[in-house]
């Protein structure tokens, strides 16, 4: 019997034996496909960005990925393991583009072979705009009212302006001022309240860039009053004995306090008081004087800043004779 060598054994119909390899390769391929598991995640999305350009519209927060691998690997992976995110880098005007979702891996998935990841969706179509940033002051809105006795005196607020930023049209139709709700119902004391700042601005795009808080601090005082006491007559001290003084001239205060300070109040003879040391003749004066007040109460005006008097001599009182002197 004749040898073939074997060269001749390989290259013998050859085109048929590449085909037959390739089907191979293929089969080998499709039946580790058929053995791989899949697992899905659900993971957060974010985009890369450090140019002016920001997102105008709402985006998704997570997105699925579907992960393909041999059994043992798929039950080693985590969320963890991948970052999605879109990349708006490399858009340099505002308008609306179809952006790819990539995933990168953790450093351990890295080395998993074979591994595939694709996310669900593929791509989204968003709209970018310029970023903006504003100043916007804090105003307090007071809600209620404080005990009638009692009333707000001033407030304060720190810090008086936020600063956020975002895309522009987002920023332009954001109120010009942010408004802050202070309730007084009943409050007799100064009170302070922290607000945090994020749920008061409703747009989700806004970013707030310079607090995440506002302190306001409230002063409520009793409350102030004023009441008039007419036809008050003056206390007269350090007048010569030898005359004696007429006030000629009514007068009339304003005094404020709390209500129930001046709810009892009532002036006394001590109240007004005039200084007679500089009266040496009769005559008519206008003399200066004071106002004494308790404390809690403030002198508020006054109907005239003189007081104008009249002075006579004093009466002379002779003593009696002695009965039966001779």
């Amino acid at each position: 019997m004749k040898k073939i060598p074997l060269i001749e054994k390989i290259t013998h119909n050859w085109q048929i034996k590449i085909v037959c390899l390739i089907i191979s390769v293929l089969l080998y391929f499709t039946y580790q496909g058929n053995i791989m598991e899949t697992k899905t995640f659900s993971i957060p999305l974010t985009i890369a960005s450090n140019r002016n350009l920001v997102p105008a519209q709402k985006m998704p927060d997570k997105v699925r990925i579907v992960v393909k691998s041999s059994k043992e690997v798929v039950d080693t992976l985590q969320a963890g393991d991948f970052h999605a995110y879109i990349d708006i880098d490399k858009y340099l005007q505002p308008g609306v583009y179809t952006i790819p979702v990539e995933i990168s891996l953790s450093e351990r998935a890295q080395l998993f072979e074979p591994l595939q990841v694709d996310p669900k969706p593929k791509i989204i179509s968003l709209l970018l705009e310029e970023r903006t940033v504003k100043e916007i002051p804090i105003k307090p809105v007071f809600t209620g009212e404080v005990d009638p006795d009692f009333e707000v005196t001033g407030y304060s607020c720190t810090p008086s302006e936020i600063t956020i930023s975002g895309p522009k049209t987002a920023v332009e139709n954001t109120a010009s001022t942010l408004s802050i709700v202070l309730p007084l119902e009943n409050k007799k004391e100064p009170f302070s309240q922290t607000t945090q700042v994020k749920p008061l601005i409703l747009n989700d795009l806004i970013t707030i860039t310079s607090t995440s808080s506002v302190y306001m601090n409230v002063n409520i005082l009793p409350k102030q009053v004023s009441k008039s006491f007419s036809s008050i007559n003056a206390n007269f001290v350090s007048l010569n004995p030898y005359f004696q003084i007429k006030q000629t001239s009514s007068l009339t205060i304003a005094v404020s306090g709390t209500q129930s300070a001046l709810k009892s109040y009532k002036p006394s003879q001590y109240t007004v008081q005039v200084d007679c040391s500089s009266i040496e003749t009769e005559g008519e004066y206008s003399l200066p004087f004071t106002v004494h007040l308790p404390d809690g109460l403030t002198l508020v005006s006054l109907s005239a800043d003189y007081i104008n008097v009249s002075v006579v001599p004093a009466p002379v009182i002779l003593p009696e004779n002695i009965s039966g002197a001779e």
